[in-house]
């Protein structure tokens, strides 16, 4: 609810409404602050004719190419992995990034390790839609408005320009992966000369390596303070053993084991949480490995290529201790990927969140389906719902005229369809798509 207890500004006029002045009065003052915001996001946001992604008129585009600008990493964030309408807006972005502003390639918040094996087997002529389910999380892989996406992929890879695949987060192994890590890593450190029974006892990391993998249900196994101390110094001694390499293989298998030492450090330290581990001790570590796994991305996988970001925005989003929210939603001692990885790349990165006005929103998996409620008239998305605008592309950067209340704490739901949040989201993120109905993701039949 916009406040008539304070100084109220509408573009070049001001409104003074103190304390004590009658209810009509600041009704009035209320709808034409309202008037004034509605009227600046119908100015200044630019319509998105299209959610389609085998759209490729993209015209509708050109705002949203002009404030990626030299950009290298454009970070497209989700309020949660089951808006399927942000799939599917994301997919046709993802296009245009790549066909039209030379992105080739696509980093997703899935294990690094799996992303990679991923676009090994495709490169080998494997069937895209069921490859992926190997390493892509579920959420993406199994989602009928994510297909598009993995069709375009298949498509791309044999038109000679392929968009390449890779992973950044820590979870995992999988279960089914498990095994061909631990093989790949035996076969890379043969290729070295390093012969791993000679190094470590290999027996026992193979086993305690299968023993972290992720599985659907059920509590996790989790290392004790011995095998914990064992995992690092096996792969503190592997990682020694190719320390001189400098191929690209080297590089890779490097920072694996790096991601392996923070999975069972992890483990380690959550204890008896649920199956996740969603302390904010676990959610910190999981996202401050992250960053350092997209860094690496940056600087040395793909040092002269451009990135495109898939990830919740929970995760992409930066100064995550500005947000006044619950909690529970985003805790106060959290520091996001996004934060880490922008101390680090700066103007590298572009980051984009999504929001919306009413529909719905499940996993594909759900059978119920989640109704978005209604937001406050003054909210962000309701003020943008007052627009004659389906879908918009809105640059947070530019200090246009009138835009100083975009600049002040204001609610909205860009990190979470369900839970409201206050900040000035210009320090966030830097760009947001509105999407007047989400539909939610649905499995692929």
């Amino acid at each position: 609810m916009l406040s008539c207890r304070t100084f109220l500004r509408t573009g070049t006029e001001s409104v003074l409404a103190p304390t004590g002045i009658g209810q009509s009065a600041c009704a009035n003052a209320e709808a034409a602050l309202r008037a004034h915001r509605i009227a600046w996001l119908e100015a200044h946001a630019a319509p998105l004719r299209s959610l389609d992604p085998d759209d490729s008129d993209f015209a509708d585009l050109e705002p949203f190419a002009k404030a990626v600008g030299n950009a290298r990493i454009v970070m497209l964030g989700e309020q949660s992995h089951g808006a399927g309408a942000t799939f599917l807006a994301k997919t046709r972005l993802i296009r245009f990034l790549h066909e039209r502003m030379d992105f080739d390639v696509l980093a997703f918040e899935s294990p690094l390790y799996e992303v990679h094996k991923v676009w090994q087997l495709l490169l080998a002529g494997k069937d895209v839609g069921k490859t992926v389910k190997g390493g892509i999380y579920t959420a993406w892989s199994q989602s009928a408005q994510a297909r598009p996406l993995f069709d375009y992929i298949g498509e791309r890879l044999r038109s000679g320009r392929p968009l390449e695949l890779a992973g950044f987060d820590f979870r995992g192994p999988f279960a089914d992966a498990v095994h061909a890590l631990v093989a790949d890593l035996l076969a890379f450190l043969g290729t070295h000369g390093v012969e791993a029974p000679a190094i470590i006892d290999w027996p026992r990391f193979r086993s305690t390596i299968e023993k972290l993998r992720d599985t659907e249900a059920g509590d996790p196994w989790r290392p004790g303070p011995e095998e914990n101390r064992f995992v690092e110094e096996a792969l503190q001694r592997l990682s020694e053993s190719f320390a001189t390499a400098t191929d690209r293989d080297a590089m890779f298998w490097r920072q694996v084991l790096r991601t392996l030492k923070a999975r069972t450090n992890d483990r380690f330290q959550k204890g008896g949480t649920d199956y996740w581990g969603d302390t904010v001790e676990s959610i910190s570590r999981r996202d401050c490995q992250m960053a350092s796994n997209l860094i690496w991305l940056a600087h040395e996988a793909y040092p002269a290529r451009k990135i495109i970001v898939w990830a919740a925005t929970f995760h992409t989003m930066r100064n995550p201790q500005e947000i006044m929210a619950p909690r529970d939603l985003v805790p106060a001692e959290f520091v996001s990927m996004g934060h880490w990885a922008w101390q680090a790349l700066g103007p590298d990165i572009f980051s984009v969140a999504f929001t919306s006005y009413q529909g719905d929103h499940s996993f594909f998996y759900e059978e119920t389906t989640h109704a978005i409620e209604p937001p406050p008239a003054g909210s962000l998305e309701g003020l943008w719902a007052g627009t004659s605008q389906q879908n918009a592309f809105l640059d947070l950067r530019p200090a246009a005229d009138g835009a100083d209340w975009l600049r002040a704490p204001l609610e909205s739901r860009i990190v979470s369809e369900d839970d409201p949040a206050r900040a000035d989201w210009t320090r966030i993120v830097d760009a947001i798509v509105f999407i007047r109905t989400m539909t939610r993701s649905t499995p692929v039949t």
